[in-house]
């Protein structure tokens, strides 16, 4: 059965009936993670709210940060204090996230303490990913850019002042601290992985990041503490819509050259060798519309954003306390750019030796006061956060390589394990080449069991940003029946298929004859145009799909920020959310299905055929207007990738 079965004997039971179970339950599916090493436990009397797309998560972030009272803890991958997390009618329209939280920890009537914990690496990996515009200064701006793009003049400004003031302690109440995982723990993190054996994998293997997202506040006030378990970022290109508009004006604009370049377009308003010149109204105008023509020349809209996060409440806050203090206890504060040089040349080794004894030499001579609010939150018990009007059960889980974690990992088995009728995956990355062979492991051994009922499964991701990122995408396609989805890979396997190397491909509609019915697709968007103009090929947009999300037969689901690769199984920090919330299960299916295809699906734990007959239909229809020129009807479009493949990334 593979690498993905090593814990399937810890769920055998014909009735699973136990003190484990929500208490409105007796009987159900074992769904809840088990391994032989720590996990946390499941949660009684939660609440949890999934929230689908930037606009909804960070506009009920920024509602809880006004009324926060006592404390904000927030780990991420990635910061941008300069966006907007409420907008009027541009991406500038509102209060900027920094300025929020400035707000709230200077509040004279009850100050909050606000907590960051951000991915940091090195300066190299700075400019390679850019994931906190302004840390280092203006004088980054250009590294960073080179390899992206370009923040407009004001929001960089913004940044550099805001990461200035509260790293040199001039932001009261505000501390931020970054951390790392130790390239030392890459072979760990790869016991029982089958990583590709490319040079090219293996270079970017070194690179882990800690990439959790999750916000905590107010956890000292009980009752009313709330937290989020994300698949968003804290960056502005991560705010979007549900619509997915076309080029929405909410969404930030970017830019491929230096914005300050604009002001030396057009004609020289400046002195003259006789004192202060007047330009004239003409002159003037011309100035303007030469500096304007570069800025539109030389910008774009962020692309649209597919994410979903939640809210939760309840005993799970206990635990996301937990993870929150034990980053808080790894992480470190800024260092000087000499020892981060030392830290970027010798990939941690030495620099990690100095940084500890330092950090130890310091904590032995005076103990880490900020580390004070860890010990008074150990007093507060996990029912102390339960509340009768919760009915939701959940478990927090980890990939943690510093803890040797991979409970999201056996989530996703056991989910696959437990899927009698549907699974829905949307996901960055569907590339993990162990949990699809797994799938067809698990639906054989339900075949040779007697089990008959077609199975339904739909997947949705994107083109992967990386031409590297392709032949990991074609493990899985060519398992669900999508090889020719991805035709340049397919011809290049083609001498493996007629050799016998490797098994020739099935196609869905064979696949179907099996009772197995597969959807692979991406979404996309298009300009709206007066009926009868045909769309030029510059007026369709993809949807970038940064969702990590999976629901199984309307009855489990798992939200976070893990992505369905070997990173995010094995190699980088995540947190994701399980919950056998069935009412949340089915609305949240409900949500996204109707984003696809415009239809909710079928009621809660009926039949999935009709549905599988709209997807497929909607997507080959959507490919065909595409080719045509036609508007989109709903956002659903057959997965397709047609291009050379790079050497394998990871």
């Amino acid at each position: 059965m593979g690498r993905m079965n090593s814990n399937a004997a810890l769920y055998e039971d014909n009735v699973y009936y136990n003190r484990d179970m929500g208490p409105y339950q007796s009987l159900s599916l074992p769904w809840w993670v088990k391994t032989p090493e720590r996990t946390y436990p499941v949660r009684h009397g939660c609440r949890i709210e999934p929230l689908v797309c930037g606009e909804r998560v960070f506009g009920q972030i920024a509602r809880d940060l006004e009324s926060a009272k006592s404390s904000v803890d927030i780990i991420t991958w990635g910061f941008d204090p300069g966006m907007v997390l409420v907008r009027g009618k541009t991406a500038r329209d509102g209060v900027r996230y920094g300025d929020l939280l400035k707000k709230i920890a200077s509040d004279p009537s009850h100050p909050v303490k606000v907590r960051l914990v951000i991915w940091h690496d090195s300066i190299m990996t700075h400019f390679a990913v850019g994931n906190m515009p302004g840390y280092y200064g203006s004088w980054t701006t250009h590294f960073v850019a080179s390899i992206s793009h370009y923040y407009s003049e004001e929001h960089q400004a913004y940044n550099v002042d805001w990461f200035k003031s509260v790293l040199s302690g001039n932001a009261p109440n505000i501390e931020l601290r970054v951390r790392e995982i130790p390239v030392s723990l890459l072979s760990q993190s790869l016991n029982d992985e089958s990583p590709p054996r490319a040079a090219s994998a293996l270079g970017s293997m070194l690179f882990a990041t800690h990439h959790q997202k999750m916000v905590l506040i107010d956890y000292e006030r009980r009752q009313a503490a709330i937290g989020y378990v994300m698949g968003h970022n804290s960056i502005t290109d991560y705010w979007d819509t549900k619509q997915h508009k076309f080029q929405d004006a909410r969404r930030e604009r970017f830019y491929k050259k230096n914005p300050t370049e604009a002001w030396n377009q057009g004609p020289d308003l400046g002195t003259t060798s006789g004192g202060t010149y007047t330009p004239t109204e003409y002159e003037q105008q011309q100035k303007e519309r030469a500096v304007q023509s570069f800025l539109d020349r030389n910008s774009f809209v962020a692309m649209p954003y597919q994410d979903v996060s939640c809210r939760v409440c309840g005993p799970i806050l206990y635990d996301l306390n937990h993870n929150f203090c034990q980053a808080w206890r790894e992480s470190r504060e800024q260092m000087s750019l000499a020892t981060e040089a030392l830290w970027a040349a010798t990939r941690n080794s030495v620099a990690d030796v100095f940084l500890r004894i330092t950090q130890a030499v310091g904590d032995h001579i005076e103990p880490r006061a900020s580390e004070a609010f860890i010990r008074q939150r150990q007093q507060i018990p996990f029912k102390a956060f339960a509340s009768e009007q919760f009915q939701h059960s959940m478990q927090l889980l980890r990939t943690q390589p510093q803890h040797k974690e991979k409970t999201i990992k056996e989530c996703y088995a056991n989910l696959t394990r437990l899927t009698y009728h549907y699974m829905f995956i949307q996901n960055q990355y569907v590339q993990y080449k162990d949990w699809v062979e797994y799938l067809f492991d698990c639906i054989s051994e339900k075949r040779l069991l007697g089990y008959k009922a077609p199975l339904y499964l739909f997947i949705l991701t994107s083109t992967p940003e990386r031409a590297g990122m392709d032949v990991p995408t074609y493990e899985v396609a060519y398992r669900v029946g999508y090889s020719q989805a991805m035709p340049v890979i397919q011809a290049l396997n083609q001498r493996n298929f007629e050799q016998g190397v490797k098994e020739k491909p099935l196609t869905p509609a064979e696949l179907s004859l099996q009772g197995i019915n597969v959807v692979m697709g991406s979404m996309w968007t298009c300009k709206e145009v007066p009926a009868g103009r045909k769309l030029m090929a510059d007026e369709y947009e993809e949807i970038y799909i940064h969702a990590k999300v999976a629901i199984v037969d309307d009855s489990a689901f798992t939200i976070g920020s893990a992505n369905l690769n070997l990173r995010s199984m094995a190699i980088d920090s995540e947190l994701n959310v399980l919950s056998q919330a069935k009412d949340a299960a089915y609305q949240l299916r409900c949500e996204l299905f109707e984003q696809c295809v415009g239809k909710r699906g079928p009621e809660q734990f009926e039949s999935m055929s009709d549905a599988y007959q709209d997807w497929r239909k909607t997507a080959r229809e959507n490919r065909r207007y595409k080719e045509l020129g036609l508007p989109l009807k709903g956002s659903l479009v057959e997965f397709h990738v047609d291009r050379q493949p790079a050497r394998p990334l990871v």
